[in-house]
């Protein structure tokens, strides 16, 4: 009985979705860390883009730019419950909004899964108990490797050689083991000198890169939290590296980039 109770749900899926090896293809292939390439087809700024894990509890961890209680922009991570159900993703929490609580549910259907990306079309979103039209109807996501190397490789002191911005002063940043970053200026005296605010955080999934920041010269606003997420790459055997963002500023869509440098030890002489 029950193993005819079962081939009729199998059955009723398949006409349903279409699918039957998804039953558990798509709930097992799921489990992992996800970063959001494109909206629609089109590549979003890079700081709209979120980082989604789901685990073996269906639970969907998402980290995600995010408004502090005095409204400037922080990291922030929110958690849902989910089910894969055929091709059908269902995913259900609370988020804050402008202060303000709000419960989501959103279904997505799976147009396109294999080991390294996922394609899914939100098919329905409800806020607080009312439907509303998705503000993306299309996302591509890309698995970040079990292995994320490149969270081991950014550990180090880099020198920017290489701006799109002529402008800015030539830094060291230092990514520590403790997920803190800190930057380092030219004194006077042409000595590396720390930057005196509170060190920064940062976050790497393979080769999207999120930090945030206080009273950051070079990436945010003075005297405000602020995030900036970027697209990085690794060259020369990890001895280089490139950042690489979209941003809104005055109403245009501009890249913005980086290079860097392993830094060298200054090795003073001795009289």
């Amino acid at each position: 009985m029950r193993h005819f109770l079962f081939l009729c749900v199998v059955a009723s899926c398949m006409l349903l979705n279409g699918c039957m090896e998804d039953l558990s293809c798509y709930r097992d292939m799921i489990i992992g860390t996800w970063v959001e390439q494109t909206f629609d087809s089109q590549t979003p700024e890079t700081n709209l883009r979120t980082v989604h894990t789901f685990n073996h509890l269906e639970q969907r961890a998402i980290k995600c730019m995010g408004q502090g209680d005095d409204g400037s922009r922080i990291i922030s991570d929110i958690g849902f419950q989910y089910t894969v159900t055929c091709k059908i993703i269902s995913s259900e929490g609370y988020y804050s909004e402008g202060g303000v609580t709000k419960h989501l549910y959103r279904e997505e259907q799976v147009l396109r899964f294999n080991d390294t990306t996922l394609r899914v079309k939100v098919i329905l979103e409800i806020v607080n108990g009312n439907t509303i039209e998705p503000l993306v109807n299309e996302i591509t996501y890309k698995k970040v490797s079990p292995a994320n190397i490149h969270a081991k490789t950014i550990q180090n002191t880099w020198e920017m050689f290489q701006s799109s911005d002529t402008a800015i002063t030539p830094f060291q940043i230092t990514f520590q083991d403790d997920g803190t970053y800190i930057i380092l200026f030219k004194n006077d005296e042409e000595v590396w000198e720390e930057k005196s605010d509170e060190a920064g955080m940062y976050y790497v999934f393979d080769t999207f890169l999120m930090t945030s920041f206080f009273n950051n010269p070079l990436f945010g606003t003075p005297e405000q939290k602020d995030v900036a997420c970027w697209d990085i790459s690794f060259s020369g055997e990890g001895e280089e590296m490139q950042w690489n963002a979209v941003v809104s500023e005055n109403g245009m869509r501009i890249e913005k980039r980086f290079a860097f440098i392993v830094a060298k030890a200054e090795i003073s002489e001795e009289e």
